[in-house]
């Protein structure tokens, strides 16, 4: 019995003893539990508050006009002055060629002025164009260096530096672009941004794009933090000075003689590469103040390749003088309208009497190319009136003034251009493929006697083609001319502008009689580069196709052509009429119409 209750009270510790290490066991658990969930806790509040103290940055990129206007810091003025912004011109006479440069300051406004003490004039601001990429650089406010990062400014959901910046905390930002889509702006040193914070720009172009400097700084930026972006708004200003070539091919403008006159352009029809003199340079730039420190020139710049009516923008000025030059150059042979070519090299250098374009500010240089003139028999340029001016040039292309057969070819004693026109300008008449005359202005109205109703053959004026004359044996104009393309003609007619003058009757292809005979009226071709350059048609009809008597004179302006239609009797005509009206047509051959001679080239 004695070791029947020694067991039982054995088995009775050891039970109590289990339960203590189970409870024991179960605080130990609670307590882990405990810690465990204070340590998350800790951990989560923690990493709450590191959050809430991180702040990255966000830019919304915007490109300021080409102003010189500095927008980061402007302010506005209390009264505006307003002064003429610049336009220069040049012109210089290269052989027949007249070639005029007009750069003029491009401004942002609609005034025509722009404001010389408001910065505000200038505030417009601009979507930087396109997939742009650009380098921004954060900094201490002391100018410590911090980190860069590379964005697209078609992605405006970048945010840069979320790691690297705390919350409530001032910075300061530099953001720079070469406006190019493809390739970053160089790296910026890790370095302090006041003691060493330079760039060098070393170019392989100056096109506008990746070469055009924009630049923007902002000091004292407090990071919002909560996981919102600071915005950086600060406009990308232009340091350089850009410059847009093209060859203006406007028509003349204003009226010839007066202030308001203007002459007008061709285009080559070959194409124009000109040559830069301006001074090019890869320039270091310090990024605390946007100041080019350091430059150097480059000695091989790409010459401007087919310089046409398709504007070219280059920068310019990469040292940010406000005294600089721009130069250009346009080698010998590369302008060619019609047969002239200019034979000397065609020099421009804008100084702006050393006042200079300016950086940050933006210019635009027309060229106009004209060699409308009056010119004698060897090819010398000579006033309207002169006593052997007597052709005109117009398009490249010299014609003759007076109709084959005037006998007094002398402009001041027998005015080509004569208002109202005189009988002494009508000439002869000829019959197409023939080279003598059938009848002149004083051969009376009544039918000819001996009258060739045989029409002359296919070629008899041209023994080339339609496109590549080549003067016949039997062609009617002196040495060095011949009778003219329809072509030729066409090319004329859409050169010029076209008015009348004096008496004229309705045209009626099957009209009759002789028509008027005070000899007074003529087509007027007026050059529409150069309104001072014209040539008069008389009004002179025809000869009848079956007699040769004069049908309808002073209703019409109609001059042979050199080209047969073929396979008829018919040959091509250049017509003219009162009112302006002009075309190309075709008629017998056998009738008798005047000619106007065009230079054999």
């Amino acid at each position: 019995m004695a070791e029947n209750g020694g067991t039982s009270n054995n088995q009775n510790l050891f039970m109590t003893m289990m339960k203590t290490i189970t409870q024991i066991t179960k605080i130990k658990l609670a307590l882990i539990v405990l810690v465990t969930l204070a340590v998350s806790c800790s951990k989560e509040k923690a990493e709450l508050i590191t959050e809430a103290n991180r702040g990255g940055v966000k830019l919304a990129l915007t490109e300021a006009q080409f102003s010189g206007a500095d927008i980061t810091t402007a302010k506005a003025s209390t009264k505006a002055s307003t002064v003429q912004p610049l336009a220069l011109t040049q012109e210089v006479q290269a052989g027949p060629f007249t070639v005029t440069a007009e750069l003029t300051e491009n401004i942002t406004g609609g005034t025509g002025l722009k404001a010389s003490n408001s910065k505000k004039a200038a505030s417009k601001l601009l979507s930087l164009r396109g997939a742009v990429t650009y380098r921004v650089v954060a900094y201490e406010t002391d100018g410590t260096y911090i980190d860069q990062a590379v964005g697209d400014a078609a992605d405006s959901t970048q945010v840069f530096f979320g790691d690297k910046l705390i919350a409530g905390n001032k910075y300061t930002f530099v953001i720079y672009s070469l406006g190019s889509t493809t390739t970053p702006p160089p790296a910026a040193p890790a370095t302090n941004l006041y003691s060493a914070g330079a760039v060098n720009f070393a170019f392989t172009g100056f096109e506008e794009n990746g070469s055009d400097l924009m630049y923007a700084i902002e000091k004292d930026v407090t990071i919002l933090g909560n996981n919102t972006p600071t915005p950086l708004t600060a406009p990308l200003q232009h340091l350089f000075t850009r410059v847009t070539l093209q060859v203006d091919n406007s028509d003349a403008t204003g009226t010839f003689g007066t202030a308001n006159y203007l002459k007008g352009g061709y285009l080559s029809e070959v194409p124009v590469q000109a040559e830069w003199v301006s001074a090019f340079a890869n320039a270091t730039v310090d990024l605390s103040t946007g100041a080019t420190v350091a430059a150097t020139n480059v000695t091989s710049v790409p010459p401007v390749s087919n310089l046409n009516a398709t504007a070219q923008t280059f920068i310019v000025n990469q040292n940010q003088s406000s005294t600089f030059s721009i130069a250009l150059t346009i080698p010998s042979g590369q302008i060619k309208i019609g047969h002239d070519v200019n034979v000397q090299a065609v020099n421009f250098n804008f100084s702006n009497a050393g006042l200079g374009l300016k950086p940050g500010y933006s210019y635009t240089m027309k060229l106009r190319f004209n060699s409308d003139r009056y010119v004698n028999a060897s090819n010398v340029t000579r006033s309207a009136t002169a006593a052997d001016a007597r052709y005109a040039v117009i398009a490249g292309h010299r014609w003759d003034r007076y109709n084959l057969g005037v006998t007094d070819v002398n402009p001041t004693t027998n005015n080509p251009d004569a208002n109202p026109s005189v009988q002494a300008l009508y000439g002869n008449y000829y019959q197409w493929g023939r080279q003598l005359p059938v009848a002149n202005a004083y051969s009376g109205d009544g039918a000819i006697a001996g009258w060739n109703t045989t029409p002359a053959p296919d070629g008899s004026w041209n023994n080339g083609t339609a496109t590549a004359p080549v003067k016949a044996a039997l062609d009617p104009c002196g040495t060095g001319d011949r009778v003219p393309s329809q072509a030729e003609f066409s090319r004329l007619g859409n050169a010029t502008r076209h008015t009348s003058i004096g008496n004229w009757i309705p045209f009626s292809g099957s009209g009759t009689g002789p028509g008027l005979s005070d000899f007074t009226a003529a087509h007027i071709m007026t050059s529409k580069k150069s309104s001072d350059i014209k040539l008069s048609f008389p009004a002179a009809a025809h000869r009848s196709s079956v007699d040769g008597s004069q049908i309808l004179r002073q209703s019409s302006a109609i001059y042979w052509l050199n080209m047969a239609v073929g396979g008829n009797d018919r040959a091509l005509q250049g017509r003219g009429f009162q009112g302006g009206g002009w075309d190309t047509s075709n008629y017998f051959k056998r009738s008798g119409y005047p000619i106007r001679c065009i230079q054999d080239k």
